[in-house]
């Protein structure tokens, strides 16, 4: 299932640039607040606290930093340095690069669509990481947020702590897959993971392969897949597991059903002919209720920067 395109437009330059005097090899700093396009800017870019910079066309050769509130729209547009995105703040990354780390800090989120990360991805209490047809280079990790990776690549592992979910859909990684105390829990769907998927202390559901949350098909996995001490309902149905397949201490236990799994199996019997409601309608309504998040966010920072207009015409 693919979401609509967050649409951007641009109008015009609005930037100011502020030159560095001393040390001499400090490179120029640019604010933006407002709109820009078909521009090099030589040095950090700032967004500064609850300002808005929307960017087209743009060639960032330094840093980029969204400062607390702030928002900063990227389309066609490459950042040679880091994607810094602070308290409150908002970043929407679409057919661009990133080629140093991304890193949220109490951020209200990052969005990407087809676009390239070449470094890490550190999200550290964001309300959310969002990632659709994106190729991440790194490992993309989460602490205490919400992370939706939907057609993707990760050459690395993802690893989240604390997340409310995480949902990794129609996505290669590389390396590893680890969720742990997860309040809702993980929905992973026609997913290739190639290393060990650990699923640990999660919450609400865990679904791997088929199950509540409708249309989601099988995975595979090339090294072990473990799920313990689970507390709400968790599925592993229909998947190809190379490794070893092991539950355990989960309540209520692991519905485990139609994987071919080539190590041992130690994941029970149990089957269902119908699953509960209660776990699907979370799911679904949550990721449907992130989208929108993202479009009012984006719809309300584009107008933002274009009624903050042009610094120079």
């Amino acid at each position: 299932m693919r979401f609509q395109r967050l649409m951007v437009t641009t109008a015009g330059v609005g930037l100011v640039l502020v030159g560095v005097a001393a040390p001499s090899q400090a490179q120029l700093t640019t604010f933006c607040d407002g709109t820009a396009s078909g521009v090099t800017i030589p040095g950090d870019l700032v967004v500064r606290a609850d300002a808005s910079c929307e960017l087209s066309d743009v060639v960032i050769q330094g840093n980029a930093t969204v400062r607390a509130g702030g928002n900063l729209l990227l389309t066609d547009t490459s950042v040679a340095g880091n994607l810094v995105v602070q308290a409150d703040g908002f970043a929407s990354v679409v057919d661009s690069a990133v080629a140093g780390s991304t890193r949220l800090n109490a951020a209200f989120g990052v969005y990407t669509e087809s676009s390239e990360l070449t470094g890490a991805v550190n999200a550290n209490a964001p309300e959310f990481y969002y990632s659709l047809d994106s190729v991440h280079g790194n490992n993309v990790t989460s602490t205490e947020g919400e992370t939706f990776i939907e057609s993707g690549w990760v050459a690395r592992n993802v690893t989240t702590t604390g997340d409310l979910l995480t949902d990794v859909y129609d996505t290669v990684v590389e390396r590893s897959l680890s969720v742990t105390d997860s309040e809702w829990g993980s929905v992973v769907c026609g997913s290739e993971i190639d290393g060990a998927a650990t699923f640990t202390g999660n919450g609400d559901l865990v679904q791997i392969g088929a199950g509540p949350v409708s249309g989601c098909e099988f995975n595979v996995f090339g090294g072990d897949l473990a799920i313990t001490g689970s507390s709400g309902d968790s599925f592993v149905t229909g998947n190809v597991i190379r490794g070893d397949l092991t539950c355990s201490d989960n309540d209520p236990a692991t519905v485990a059903s139609g994987n071919r799994v080539r190590g041992s199996e130690d994941c029970g019997s149990a089957a269902m002919t119908t699953f509960g409601r209660g776990a699907q309608i979370d799911a679904d309504a949550r990721k449907a209720e992130v989208l929108a998040k993202i479009d009012e966010r984006a719809d309300a920072s584009e107008q933002a920067a274009e009624d903050a207009g042009p610094a120079f015409e």
